[in-house]
């Protein structure tokens, strides 16, 4: 490495080895060494840094769409034998508190039931089908965003039991006896 680092500042180098097998190179001459020419250093120039334009600031990143979703229950799903349904939904993006989300169920407001992380519990839900509506408003009353609406069916068992049909009497006819053949 020495070596290396003589050649970059001169350009006679001596080379020799000495009794126990090792090459030396070096600026000074020594006896029985040999004398190298090394063509000059190699050299680097930098060219001069353009300079451009500033760069153009990129454009802000739009905002993220609002999400308004109807997570559970989901569209068609059946509840057999049940009077609570719960449920879920999700809202992303959608503004500030001043906005004013309205949860419906079956066209009535039923939002007072939505928690704060978007779960909902419907009591005394009736047999039958029922439909979800989800929808944020801004502060002078647009809508901000909209789910889709989603229909739910509650099937429940009769509380009267089924009774079988009756069979219809079979025809009588005056003077003939009927025999059942055993």
């Amino acid at each position: 490495m020495l070596g290396a680092a003589a050649a970059a500042w001169s350009a006679t180098v001596y080379k020799w080895v000495d009794a126990d097998g090792v090459t030396h190179y070096s600026d000074q001459p020594n006896p029985g060494a040999q004398k190298l020419q090394i063509a000059g250093a190699q050299t680097y120039e930098a060219q001069a840094a353009a300079v451009g334009a500033p760069p153009t600031p990129s454009p802000a990143p739009a905002a993220a769409p609002p999400v308004c979703v109807i997570d559970s229950p989901g569209a068609g799903q059946v509840f057999l034998d049940t009077f609570s349904v719960t449920g879920h939904v999700t809202l992303a993006h959608v503004g500030g508190v001043a906005n004013q989300t309205t949860l419906r169920m079956d066209g009535m407001d039923i939002s007072s039931l939505l928690s704060a992380t978007g779960s909902f519990t419907l009591s005394q839900v009736d047999r039958g089908d029922h439909t979800l509506t989800l929808q944020v408003n801004n502060p002078q009353g647009e809508v901000a965003c909209q789910a889709a609406a989603v229909t739910f069916s509650v099937r429940q068992r009769s509380l009267i039991p089924p009774t079988a049909p009756t069979a219809p009497a079979a025809p009588t006819v005056p003077g003939v006896l009927r025999h059942s053949s055993s």
